[in-house]
């Protein structure tokens, strides 16, 4: 009896369940049809959404990205021909309203052999290289054009993996009315190094700009060749990179493209170029080498300083050789790449620190860095003509091709370097010649550009004969050290 009523309790209960469902299933699709509804309303609403922020981000910028052509010639006038392929063509982008525009240097060429032209909202200009610098591979055109809409800047330090960017420039130059080409993607990765160039002996790595040492930005949005020197941007309109397809001059099927970062480090060169100087990288003077086994089994990370090069900052702050690199200021070393690239994000004259392990002791030591010597095929380009006296120009000695074969020869509490002598000139007469290092005007040391001629006209006021102090390379009458009087 029990036995039966448990049964039939178990019987009523299968059928409470069975039923149960069944009424939940057509609750449940209904539901499930309402938010299915309310899903695809909320998808297309976001979708929208993201796609009007592209379309406003890309009519926000398009009107401060150019099209570049180079290479023009005088049979064929591609401002007046609208059938007119430029042989060569790129991308620029607005940087200024009195006609600056910024674009890659290895797009333009050199303009020692090229001229230019630049379209802008299909009107054609003519265009002259206002400043370059090969290193950071930036030059800035200036054109003559009315009401022109500079681009805003962003913060590429913002930026993570996979947000959403969108290209603008002119690919296999079918923008080249002006009317810049649209692409997007996203952020793909940070730090990222182009292929090297064919290294020569000056620079047999074949790392020519700073960005062979790791500081791009890669993205996925396609960059065809003519998109370098055009703009990358956020979704708020704001440029965050310079675009430059190393890829794609590599072979098509690459789908990596690169740009230049919108950092301190960029913004530092532009200004400089817009002004018409020259910009300048900062130099340490160590020939790093890889950790030895020991430090890497301690956790350690950072460059061994293999050698110490006399007249150097290195030299000047202390550095020893077994030193290991670990920070350049905030910034992490991991190997001589990142130590040369952050060296290279500061100015010269700029006093920075490092973090340095020594045997058991942890320093930090300061240093005011010099001037890099920049070996690359093409110039560097100024709008202002360097200083100079009587034929003479002078740099930090430092800046001499191959300084460190020649650096026991510069005095190490400082000097600069005859860099050019005029021909004939005062200078030239009174002996002087590329490579010699000069340490006293008078009875004062002279150690960068900018002492020596300060000091120098300090010297003229005076109305005295003016006495250079020389530490050449050969010794001249049995002496190293000689002074060479130049009257005024």
């Amino acid at each position: 009896m029990t036995v039966t009523a448990t049964n039939s309790c178990r019987g009523w209960l299968l059928v409470a369940l069975c039923c149960v469902p069944l009424v939940n299933v057509a609750q449940v699709e209904a539901q499930s049809s309402v938010t299915e509804t309310d899903a695809e309303e909320t998808a297309l609403r976001a979708i929208g959404d993201l796609q009007q922020l592209v379309i406003d981000a890309i009519a926000r910028c398009e009107p401060s990205v150019v099209a570049i052509a180079r290479g023009l010639s005088g049979d064929q006038d591609v401002l007046l021909d609208p059938n007119a392929i430029p042989p060569d063509f790129a991308t620029g982008v607005i940087i200024d309203r009195s006609g600056l525009i910024l674009t890659n240097y290895h797009a333009i060429g050199d303009p020692r052999q090229h001229d230019y032209a630049v379209w802008v909202h299909r009107r054609g200009y003519r265009a002259e290289v206002h400043g370059a610098d090969p290193y950071y591979d930036l030059a800035v055109l200036k054109i003559e054009a009315p009401e022109l809409v500079p681009i805003e800047f962003g913060d590429a330090s913002q930026l993570r993996k996979g947000q959403f960017v969108i290209a603008l420039g002119n690919p296999l130059a079918i923008a080249r009315d002006g009317n810049c080409s649209a692409s997007w993607g996203m952020i793909s990765n940070f730090g990222r190094k182009p292929p090297p160039e064919r290294g020569t002996d000056e620079n047999p790595a074949g790392k020519i700009t700073v960005h062979h040492y790791g500081n791009l930005i890669q993205t996925d949005a396609r960059l065809e060749l003519g998109t370098s020197g055009g703009a990358l941007l956020n979704l708020q309109g704001q440029m965050i990179g310079l675009t430059s397809s190393y890829a794609a001059l590599h072979g098509y099927e690459q789908s990596a493209g690169f740009a230049i970062p919108v950092d301190d480090a960029l913004r530092r060169v532009i200004d400089k170029l817009k002004e018409g100087d020259e910009a300048q990288f900062g130099f340490l003077g160590i020939a790093p080498e890889q950790l030895l086994a020991a430090h890497r089994a301690r956790g350690w990370h950072g460059v061994r300083v293999g050698r110490v090069v006399n007249a150097t900052p290195a030299a000047a702050a202390g550095l020893l050789v077994d030193d290991v690199i670990t920070h350049v200021g905030d910034q992490p070393v991991f190997d001589s790449d990142s130590l040369f690239l952050n060296i290279s994000r500061f100015d010269v004259g700029r006093e920075v620190p490092l973090s340095v392990r020594r045997k058991k002791r942890e320093l930090v030591l300061t240093v005011r860095l010099t001037k890099k010597f920049v070996a690359h095929p093409l110039p560097a380009i100024t709008a202002t003509a360097p200083p100079s006296w009587q034929g003479i120009q002078v740099d930090y000695a430092t800046a001499l091709p191959r300084f460190e074969q020649r650096a026991d020869d510069a005095d190490p509490q400082g000097c600069v370097a005859v860099t050019a002598v005029a021909t004939d000139s005062p200078g030239w007469k009174a002996g002087l010649r590329p490579g010699h290092f000069i340490s006293h005007v008078g009875q004062r040391r002279v150690s960068t550009p900018t002492d020596f001629f300060a000091i120098l006209q300090q010297q003229i006021a005076t109305g005295e004969q003016v006495t250079l102090q020389l530490r050449v390379t050969v010794a001249v009458n049995g002496q190293l050290w000689v002074s060479v009087p130049i009257n005024r």
